[in-house]
């Protein structure tokens, strides 16, 4: 019977360790190795967020299908399916919109990582605008390919809305991106930053630009959101003002047309100097952290070749700056 106990027990403290061995994080924030604040926060926000991108993917589909109907790929009946098919889907999405409220927990969880739960409510209200832009846009869209083919001022004025529409869905990339994501985020860490790549990065599909380049200063975030959205009002502004004229001729219309793409030409070389810009500020900030460590080592040789490094630098951002504004 002693046997009989003692192989027992054996068998339990085997069962024990073997459930230990496997034992699971008891929670998904401690997987994650974020605070369970971070990880409330991060969880609504990419809902939100992925639900704009959504909105913009929806939008770029459009666009593309007029550009295509233009080039001659595609008939405009084609077309014209695919817009309306946007734009119904973005009139029932407003249909269902509702006010959103921030519940208890979640403030709570917001105010603990550093973000306004009043201003994040602002964001998390912020669609139904958006999908209005977006419908507005859609609308001038169908209405101009209805007689695209039977009137030459409609056919010019769809391709003026189409550039303009893409030029400012190009813009609203980077403002989406900076604007309404990294804004939130700066100062994430690690694992902060590896849950926000798995739940909202890699899925965008709309709202993230070519370049993008996460920001873990708030003034360098805002400065990027400045530039964007300076874009967008540009774009804009031109096209309010091309469309609010009701009576043209093709050859006015034919000249708004040549103004709009070299605004585009103008913003995206005003866009490209400023990320070079910026890539030369980071790099110097970089670089000082270099040279004070080399210092306090009383490394002459890297301290050498470190100020060959500064120099240039200092020469390509001369060269950068003394380039003509476009």
């Amino acid at each position: 019977m002693k046997r009989f106990w003692s192989m027992g027990w054996l068998l339990l403290a085997l069962a024990l360790l073997a459930g230990c061995g496997s034992r699971q994080p008891a929670d998904p924030w401690t997987a994650a190795g974020v605070s369970e604040d971070f990880y409330r926060t991060a969880e609504d926000f990419a809902q939100r967020f992925l639900e704009l991108d959504q909105d913009g993917a929806r939008y770029d589909q459009a666009l593309e299908a007029v550009a295509q109907y233009l080039e001659g790929t595609i008939s405009r009946d084609e077309a014209r399916t695919d817009v309306q098919a946007a734009l119904t889907a973005v009139e029932a999405a407003l249909a269902d919109a509702q006010t959103v409220t921030l519940e208890e927990p979640l403030e709570a969880a917001l105010q603990a990582v550093g973000i306004s739960p009043a201003e994040y409510e602002l964001f998390a209200n912020s669609r139904p605008s958006n999908l209005q832009t977006i419908q507005v846009r859609l609308s001038s869209l169908l209405f101009y390919l209805d007689y695209a083919e039977e009137q030459a001022d409609a056919l010019e004025n769809l391709r003026f809305c189409l550039t303009a529409d893409q030029a400012e869905q190009n813009s609203l990339r980077g403002y989406y991106y900076y604007g309404c994501y990294n804004y939130w985020f700066p100062e994430a860490d690690e694992a902060e930053l590896a849950l926000l790549e798995q739940w909202v990065t890699a899925r965008l599909a709309a709202y993230c630009p070519p370049d993008a380049a996460w920001c873990r200063d708030q003034a360098a975030v805002e400065q990027r959101v400045t530039l964007y959205l300076d874009q967008v009002e540009a774009v804009v502004e031109l096209s309010a003002e091309h469309l609010g004229q009701s009576q043209r001729d093709l050859y006015e219309m034919e000249q708004d047309y040549a103004a709009l793409l070299a605004l585009v030409e103008q913003l995206q070389q005003m866009q490209d100097k400023l990320l070079r810009l910026w890539s030369i500020s980071d790099r110097l900030e970089a670089l000082q952290e270099e040279i004070t460590a080399a210092q306090a080592d009383e490394d002459e040789q890297r301290l050498a070749e470190l100020e060959a490094e500064l120099n240039a630098i200092a020469a390509e951002y001369e060269a950068l700056t003394a380039e003509e504004t476009p």
